[in-house]
């Protein structure tokens, strides 16, 4: 029952997140509906006034949808709850009937493993929990062998190791955890080749007499392809760790080692994935000038949208309305056609700032205030801090247009050679993925200092192969 528990309080963090992030933006919308009331009044030409109903029919949309989300998770937290207090009345009822019942008692050096760690956390929530996944016989079983790894001298190639059925949610939450995009993206978990549909733009009704034949209309269907794709690498841990620390510090030192590599590579790549042995970045759509080879052949026709999306702007010496007027009006490029939920955009910390300092303002107690958190005045969406983003670049849109297929089978493997003589045991860790963007319209990237944005980055060498 401890597991069921467990599973399903591991189902609420997520949606506990979300709804924690809804309520956030929700609490702007007061001030952003009156900086809108504001953009109407003072709108004096037709592109002006254009530029604010587009602006105001976002929002509204935007807070629609945000109402409507709310709803929706807290109503699953809700009934997820009520299953956990059915659950736990039925195990203390059945404990109490057995004599001499008793709860396990945790080791010292498992109670002394402080909770507050973002590693520990992987592993659970609650020092019960936790205790309760290290004290499965599988995971038992699972830590046997990791120990028995750096032992067996004699062996050369490795071995693989395969990871509990409930180790691989948590494996995973270490990668929510450290991909700070995937959890705005649409995931697929899939095996095998995967395909998702996408259905065309909505026909428009055709008028006629009351008494007339009725027209045809077309509906199109297209189709992206996801293949497979493996990320990841391999990293050492200190045989002291494998010999001296708890098993609740063993695994989560692995965890956290595979979940921040995995993680950062699978950020990258939903931005800026060259469609070359990993996913298509929504930014390498946009930078396409011609059909590409990653472009499936039931996917439609191709359209550029190298000129249309990715701007440059002059706003380098503007500040306030003069800088968020246009720059706001540049992002609106994104359509948000086919989405669910808020945009997402994408900048590097040092522009999250600049952003931040063009737009301070003094309250009525002169106060120093700013109208930028961590969501874009205004239009809304939140703000993802990446440092591989350019100076005063922003790229982002509507990511849930973004589709990230997932695969089974994420391993671990070992090898006590290559780092023999600095007394470390060196684990591999890895994961599958494929994605595309399935509307390019759906993303736009700027700079807003009058120079080009960066189309590519750099990824870590395929040295191996």
């Amino acid at each position: 029952m401890a597991l069921k528990v467990l599973v399903l309080r591991k189902r609420i963090e997520p949606l506990q997140a979300e709804l924690d992030q809804l309520r956030t933006a929700a609490a702007d919308f007061e001030a952003r509906e009156a900086e809108l009331e504001q953009s109407i009044n003072e709108a004096a030409t037709d592109e002006e006034r254009e530029v604010a109903e587009t602006l105001v029919s976002e929002f509204e949309q935007t807070r629609e949808t945000n109402a409507s989300e709310q709803t929706r998770i807290s109503g699953e937290i809700a009934e997820l709850e009520r299953q956990i207090a059915e659950i736990e009345a039925a195990g203390k009822a059945a404990r109490s009937a057995e004599p001499g019942a008793d709860v396990k008692k945790r080791s010292d050096s498992v109670a002394n493993i402080s909770t507050n760690t973002r590693a520990m956390r992987a592993l659970g929530e609650t020092p019960e929990q936790r205790t309760a996944l290290v004290t499965r016989e599988d995971v038992k079983e699972f830590l046997t062998r990791v120990r028995g790894f750096r032992r067996a001298a004699s062996s050369v190639t490795g071995a693989e190791l395969g990871v509990p059925d409930i180790l691989m949610g948590v494996l995973r939450d270490g990668v929510d955890r450290y991909s700070k995009l995937i959890r705005f993206v649409t995931l697929r978990p899939i095996s095998g080749k995967g395909r998702q549909n996408v259905a065309g733009a909505i026909p428009e009704g055709i008028w006629t007499e009351a008494v007339g034949a009725v027209n045809e209309l077309t509906i199109t269907f297209t189709q992206v392809e996801l293949d497979e794709y493996k990320v990841g690498g391999y990293v050492s841990v200190p045989n002291s760790s494998l010999e001296d620390d708890s098993d609740l510090q063993l695994l989560a030192t692995i965890i956290d080692y595979l979940g921040q590599a995995i993680g950062l590579a699978l950020d990258k790549a939903i931005v800026y994935g060259t469609g070359t042995k990993m996913p298509v970045g929504f930014v390498t759509r946009l930078a396409a000038d011609s059909q590409p080879a990653w472009w499936g052949k039931n996917q439609g026709a191709f359209t550029n949208l190298s000129t249309t999306n990715i701007l440059t702007l002059d706003l380098a010496a503007s500040t306030g309305k003069e800088f968020f007027s246009p720059l706001l009006a540049a992002l609106g490029t994104a359509k948000p056609n086919y989405a669910t939920g808020a945009p997402v955009w994408v900048m590097n910390r040092k522009t999250h700032m600049d952003l931040i300092c063009r737009c301070l303002e003094f309250n009525s107690s002169a106060a120093l205030m700013s109208g930028v958190s961590n969501v874009m005045p205004v239009i809304g969406g939140e703000i993802v801090e990446l440092e591989f983003m350019a100076d005063n670049d922003i790229a982002g849109g509507y990511l849930t247009l973004e589709v990230i297929a997932e695969r089974s089978g994420a391993k671990i493997a070992y090898s006590d050679i290559p780092m023999f003589l600095d007394d470390c045991t060196v684990f591999k860790g890895t994961q599958r993925y494929d994605g595309k963007p399935v509307r390019g319209e759906a993303f736009v990237l700027l700079n807003y200092a009058n120079t080009a944005p960066t189309k590519t980055v750099t990824f870590a060498t395929d040295a191996a192969n």
